[in-house]
């Protein structure tokens, strides 16, 4: 696909000079060294998911620097992707136990897919180019474009699994593919198991884009709440601007989907919000539990599960399904929830809208089960957003206990979910020192310049190490 040239000057009123230039010297160093290899990135998909976004933020500052990069994505039938949804649970370690040997039933499938994708590309890969290979998707192409004599470097954004024994059977799938790779690359160290073939092994943190509609700043004529208020999930303030209502109403077209009780939050009424796709690690179930029983209905919040539409994905349809289950019998005790499913059909207003609902919110949670880096939390904290998270995959790099935000215990204390959501509720000028360390915290380590340099520096090492 075609990528913008994004020149480096855009990020600098972010970062500043010093931080711009460091990152300009070392893409010309890597260009130098790489005398026309093109690098290639093929991932899953180019719109959903944590992936897509990092490549859409960061590849065009390479090519904006004169790196020949180019990046595609995998073709396959219905019966792949939910092939590789199973393996993606398996690997986060929360797959049932009793499916072990499907996986092995998936294997001529998941082989021919990637072997017809390798032939669809083998004709646009030449024998010097650097194949940059995204998850656990991709990785049946190893073998392929190793023997075309490219270089293969594979990327996994999983994180750590929650049970790893479930795990196993997952990494014993993928053993056979991954020894081709020359490098492995993860997004914080320990990720993967000791039995894996003894290549190359880096760690290359990810990062949030400040320039993209989810996280810029918003229109000083309209604020997050007129926003939320065109997308029917909070009521309308009575003071706002009528210059502001009409602006939030061409930005925001289509209202999301919300089963609730009752209309939207009240203007005024707190928010805590997960945002996260609905699958099944994120334990959306767990955070609605854990916010109807724990935390203090005095404080009159509302909890709002944000995720994309399900429509034309059944394993997403299923776990919404469950919500919508487990919302209902809470009875009373559920009346404060709101399950949303914002519209995907204009990705600027969706992404727009998480960015209004992020803002408006008194407390983000994220309480996933397992993580690859979970960077919804760094969304939040660069928006002054305390958060309360779980203590898994990168999260635990982003989030420094009592400082920048809140840790559990464990993925699944609930009691503790409330607990720390009721203090953050209680006392706002913790909530708001916490927020604005966390803000600091993204500055410093999770901006997009910083996973440039770091994949920069991959590289260089990539094209002198493996010619």
């Amino acid at each position: 696909m075609e990528l913008d040239r994004t020149p480096l000057d855009r990020i600098e009123p972010f970062v500043g000079t010093e931080r711009t230039e460091t990152v300009r010297d070392t893409l010309h160093g890597v260009r130098d060294l790489l005398d026309g290899r093109t690098v290639w990135h093929i991932s899953d998909n180019p719109l959903r998911g944590g992936v897509a976004e990092l490549l859409r933020a960061n590849l065009p500052y390479l090519a904006g620097e004169g790196i020949s990069t180019r990046w595609t994505t995998l073709d396959g039938p219905p019966e792949f992707r939910a092939f590789t949804k199973s393996l993606y649970h398996r690997l986060c370690g929360v797959g049932p136990e009793e499916d072990a040997e499907d996986l092995e039933r998936g294997r001529r499938m998941y082989e021919r897919t990637c072997a017809e994708n390798a032939a669809r590309l083998a004709p646009a890969l030449d024998r010097r180019a650097i194949v940059v290979l995204h998850d656990h998707q991709t990785a049946g192409l190893i073998p392929h474009l190793r023997a075309a004599g490219c270089t293969v470097l594979w990327r996994a954004h999983i994180g750590t699994a929650l049970r790893e024994e479930l795990a196993v059977p997952g990494w014993d799938f993928l053993h056979r593919y991954l020894s081709s790779a020359h490098c492995h690359i993860t997004s914080q160290p320990g990720v993967l198991p000791a039995g894996l073939p003894a290549v190359d092994r880096r760690v290359l943190r990810p990062s949030i884009d400040p320039l993209s509609t989810k996280n810029i700043p918003l229109h000083p004529g309209t604020g997050p709440s007129g926003l939320l208020a065109a997308a029917g999930l909070v009521e309308e303030e009575g003071g706002a601007p009528p210059g502001g209502r009409a602006l939030a109403g061409l930005l925001v077209r289509r209202p999301a989907r919300v089963v609730r009780d009752g209309g939207p939050a009240p203007a005024g009424a707190p928010l805590v919000t997960q945002v996260s796709r609905w699958d099944r690690v994120k334990d959306i179930p767990g955070v609605i539990r854990g916010f109807a029983e724990y935390v203090d209905p005095a404080f009159d919040a509302h909890l709002l599960l944000v995720g994309p539409e399900t429509g034309g994905d059944p394993q997403a349809g299923r776990v919404f399904a469950e919500c919508r289950q487990v919302r209902a019998g809470l009875g009373r005790r559920g009346r404060r929830v709101h399950l949303v499913q914002v519209p995907t059909g204009n990705p600027s207003e969706h992404a727009l809208t998480v960015n209004a609902i992020q803002r408006h919110s008194a407390v983000v949670i994220q309480k996933s089960l397992a993580e690859g880096f979970g960077l919804t939390v760094s969304e939040a904290a660069w928006k002054g957003r305390p958060v309360v998270a779980a203590p898994v995959g990168g999260i635990r790099e982003q989030v420094e206990h009592g400082t920048t935000g809140l840790l559990l215990s464990d993925p699944r204390d609930l009691r503790g979910l409330g607990e720390a959501v009721n203090r953050l509720l209680s006392d706002r000028g913790y909530a708001e020192e916490l927020g604005r360390n966390g803000h600091q915290r993204v500055l410093r380590g999770f901006l997009t310049d910083s996973s440039v340099l770091g994949f920069a520096r991959l590289l260089s090492d990539a094209a002198q190490r493996y010619r």
